[in-house]
């Protein structure tokens, strides 16, 4: 991709844009939960608390009708997918893997090199791993997703960041929602949530179950949710909230094939060679138990000045029997983040002040077994590992004349780890000792311009530094040791970015092109066992254009008012083109420079179209096109092209505005295509491929009550 291409796409959008600018009315407000509104919804991401056409960042959102209704599978991974810039990956079901503009070449499973936060409270912990597998998305009510450094508050991370929140309550109201859905290879499951609110107070609790037998031979999965949230307005200027997790998870590793093997019979497991076992005779497998516990503050001295805080701690129990060992892994967090906002609206230039930190500590005892069938036999390895990480942030947003608004920010870093493995022999035993790794305080940047052009158009530039120290599972690898060379990446990102719609707000256009320079990039390694270690690879250039376009059949906000049959008739695409390669990277004896970077599609395209009636039937059709990308860093291996379709067809009716039924279907994989939604990037032995399930169809129904 040219930069000349991306910078002309942007230029004509403007023009687009601008000559159907002339003044008028607003159209009527809709849903806040609406992905595409830009003049109405309101973002939180950098504590603007902004309209989205206000806001200098790029910044995907996804509402409950994204989320809940317009994929039948209750997971994040095909929400998230929608948006331009993400991909998320389930190589098996409950095995996630995100990137945000990339950022998962570091990523052999887990979520790493992204910031998470429910309601304020971090999910991330001081190691850099995010349980993104322990949240159900029936319990889940919206999501920000802020792409590309934002460490100015977010700290060190140089993917971007995700914003959870739960369920909304309406004040004065108590509902109740039952649901059950069945479908192919044994998906089954179910779940319960009551939200009230009354005039002081807000409560949301919900419990999921969900189970499935798993496409492939050795995939199987058993997930329990349970998560609460609940607020009381204590005094006119002091709110208490609390956010409880628990979730319970295990689910089934087959393991990567290589090509001969997929193209054979995709869904095996991992097979037996010479001299190692297979998957499901070692029986590999994740067995995770998460809990969390926070409560917050938010207290406003005046209406100008409030203040937020939060204190936290999580716990996790962890477990991993692997082709050739078997991990015991049990772990304590705890952390806080408190930010405080100063409003001066009446100056010459009104500001507003944000200033704040965050603290996370870790402390994990790490045990390695033999793995005999499943059962963990003689001990290996004995450590623990401490990871601490504290930022300090303040960012001033001010509102300067011309309808430009200047933000600026700046954070202070510190992350540091403690590693000490034990003697596991009573002869010859090397004694415990502690090793350190505290890396260079950094400081991080970040402007940002916006121009408002009218009530619907407005244009940004951006600069913003990233800074990602290497995580928990990257500085203790699963092929052992602690790693005290391995350097923290470093970056810079430069975006320019237009939003807008036409007069009558049928048409939205979102747009962003950028260039993130990242050095000391870490990359992911494997040993003939297949266990990972890091390394850095020098330099990598990162250039992307997104964009999202939606058109809306009928006028916005006109239907709601008629008695027209269609309330909502949408077309939609999300965008996103990328070149994504290698600088100064040398890998032994060979020269890998200026090849692309592997797992990153070089054209990523998903459409739709989104119909709801007043009657109450409903349909959401998707499509999702990635080209061949690398599979491995010297380009040797491309992926398959992936052709996905999807679609929902639902009925919800609604009696004596109390009772609410929802009847829908669901297909997956319609065109039936043979793909994988998740690739081992540089894998041993070629075992790239992990098959997804063929086509595929589930049922649900949603049973509501509200008084």
């Amino acid at each position: 991709m040219k930069a000349y291409y991306a910078s002309t796409a942007l230029l004509i959008g403007t023009m687009t844009l601008a000559s159907a600018q002339t003044p008028g009315p607003d159209s009527l407000t809709r849903s806040l939960d609406d992905t595409l509104q830009l003049n109405e919804v309101i973002v939180r991401g950098y504590a603007t608390n902004r309209r989205l056409l206000e806001t200098p960042a790029s910044i995907g959102l996804l509402g409950r009708r994204d989320l809940n209704q317009r994929f039948g599978i209750p997971t994040l991974v095909p929400a998230l997918n929608t948006l331009p810039g993400v991909r998320a990956d389930e190589r098996s079901p409950g095995s996630y893997r995100l990137a945000i503009r990339g950022s998962a070449i570091r990523s052999p499973f887990g979520v790493r090199n992204v910031k998470t936060y429910w309601n304020e409270i971090p999910l991330t912990d001081a190691g850099g791993n995010t349980p993104l597998n322990a949240l159900d998305v029936r319990a889940l009510g919206r999501l920000e997703v802020i792409k590309g450094p934002s460490g100015s508050l977010y700290g060190a991370g140089t993917g971007g960041t995700l914003l959870f929140s739960g369920l909304s309550v309406p004040s004065g109201k108590t509902s109740v929602e039952l649901s059950g859905l069945a479908g192919s290879y044994g998906l089954y499951g179910n779940g319960v949530s009551v939200q009230t609110g009354r005039e002081n107070s807000a409560l949301s609790v919900s419990y999921n179950h969900l189970q499935s037998d798993g496409y492939r031979d050795h995939s199987a999965l058993v997930r329990d949710n349970f998560s609460l949230t609940s607020s009381f307005a204590v005094s006119p200027k002091r709110t208490i909230s609390v956010l409880g997790l628990y979730s319970d998870l295990h689910y089934e590793t087959p393991g990567g094939l290589n090509e001969n093997q997929y193209r054979a019979n995709p869904r095996a497991s991992r097979p037996a060679t010479a001299t190692l076992p297979g998957s499901a005779q070692q029986q590999a497998g994740i067995y995770q138990k998460f809990g969390l516990l926070g409560v917050a503050q938010e207290y406003r001295w005046t209406d100008r000045i409030q203040n937020t805080t939060v204190l936290y701690g999580s716990t996790t129990d962890f477990a991993n029997p692997f082709i050739t060992n078997y991990e015991k892994r049990a772990d304590l967090g705890l952390g806080g983040r408190t930010i405080t906002q100063f409003r001066l609206p009446d100056g010459p230039i009104p500001t507003t002040f944000t200033v704040g930190g965050e603290f996370l500590r870790n402390f994990t005892v790490d045990r390695n077994f033999g793995n005999r069938q499943g059962v963990p036999d003689t001990i290996q390895t004995d450590e623990e590992l401490t990871a601490r990480q504290l930022t300090l942030f303040a960012q001033a947003e001010m509102k300067l004349p011309a309808q430009f608004r200047l933000t600026a920010g700046l954070s202070r870093n510190n992350v540091s780890y403690g590693f000490t493995r034990f003697p596991v022999q009573a002869t010859n035993a090397i004694p415990a000792q502690l090793l350190t790794r505290t890396f260079d305080p950094v400081w991080l940047p970040r402007v940002a311009l916006l121009r408002t052009f009218c009530q619907r158009l407005s244009a940004f530039v951006s600069i913003s530094t990233g800074y990602s120290a290497p995580s928990s599972q990257e500085v203790r690898p699963s092929a052992g040791g602690f790693n005290t060379t391995l350097d923290p990446e470093r970056g810079a990102s430069y975006e320019v970015g237009l939003r807008g719609s036409t007069r009558d707000g049928r048409l939205r256009v979102d747009l962003a092109l950028y260039q993130l320079g990242l050095r000391q990039t870490i990359v992911r390694r494997s040993n003939a066992a297949g266990a990972e270690f890091f390394v850095n690879a020098g330099r990598t250039d990162q250039r992307g254009l997104e964009g999202q376009f939606s058109y809306d059949l009928f006028q916005p906000g006109l239907a709601a008012t008629t008695h027209s049959f269609v309330t909502l008739g949408r077309l939609w695409t999300s965008l996103t083109l990328t070149d994504y390669s290698f600088r100064d990277y040398q890998q032994g004896n060979a020269d890998l420079s200026n090849n692309r970077i592997p797992g990153v599609a070089p054209v990523t395209v998903v459409a739709g179209f989104d119909f709801e009636s007043r009657p109450g039937l409903y349909a959401h059709l998707t499509y999702q096109y990635l080209n061949p990308f690398p599979l491995n860093d010297a380009g040797t291996v491309q992926s398959d092209p992936t052709r996905l379709l999807q679609a929902t067809l639902g009925y919800r009716r609604i009696w004596a505005q109390r009772w609410t039924a929802d009847l829908y279907v669901s297909g997956d994989n319609l065109l039936n295509q043979v793909y994988s939604l998740g690739y081992d990037i540089n894998a041993v032995g070629n075992r790239y491929y992990n098959a997804s399930p063929a086509r595929n169809a589930l049922a649900g129904l949603r049973l509501g009550l509200k008084w």
